[in-house]
């Protein structure tokens, strides 16, 4: 047995994170096309996306400050949404993040939540960063309190950042530090 993690390091018990792969394209398009999931993900003007978009950001992407997952379920290999790591800045060892989970019948389930937290071990073990970021919007009720539960804590806000139907919202600042993620997680000190 190796002394490391194995394939557990991206699998949690109902949800893993993979590399995307182009058939996936087509399903993470259409969910450009649900404006609640858009308006909960995107700070900027929803539009609908097109596959070819979505192959070039999302699974062709060849930036090195980016790495998108697919959310995919352990029983049945469905994707049901997005994560991407983004804005690595490796001399800082910093980055942020974006999930959504584009299938409406699993969200709510605590799914999100579990891929946040495979993404945080993979980014604090694999990765080796100190610091993972994040905007929210203020509307996001839901979002906000799983991002708490997982150990984010508040850095604080842009106000009136998001325009929608007629009204400015907030975008809250959430991080969290290598240090505050090993004293939730004492397992992984060697």
């Amino acid at each position: 047995m190796p002394p490391f993690i194995t394939h557990e390091l991206l699998r949690g018990e109902y949800v893993y994170l993979a590399r995307p792969v182009p058939a996936d394209a087509e399903r993470i398009t259409k969910w450009s096309f649900d404006m609640e999931f858009s308006r909960m993900l995107r700070r900027s003007m929803v539009y609908p996306g097109s596959i070819s978009d979505t192959m070039k950001w999302f699974v062709n992407n060849e930036d090195e400050s980016f790495y998108p997952f697919s959310i995919r379920t352990l029983v049945d290999d469905e994707l049901i949404g997005t994560l991407g790591i983004k804005d690595v800045l490796w001399p800082n060892r910093t980055c942020s993040f974006f999930i959504g989970i584009g299938e409406a019948d699993y969200r709510g389930r605590g799914l999100g939540k579990e891929a946040i937290q495979i993404m945080l071990r993979w980014i604090f073990l694999e990765m080796n960063l100190n610091r993972v970021g994040l905007e929210v919007m203020a509307y996001n009720e839901a979002a906000i309190r799983s991002y708490r539960r997982v150990g984010f804590q508040d850095e604080g806000r842009l106000r009136q950042f998001v325009y929608r139907d007629g009204v400015y919202y907030d975008v809250l600042l959430m991080s969290m530090m290598a240090a505050e993620w090993f004293a939730l997680h004492p397992e992984y000190r060697r």
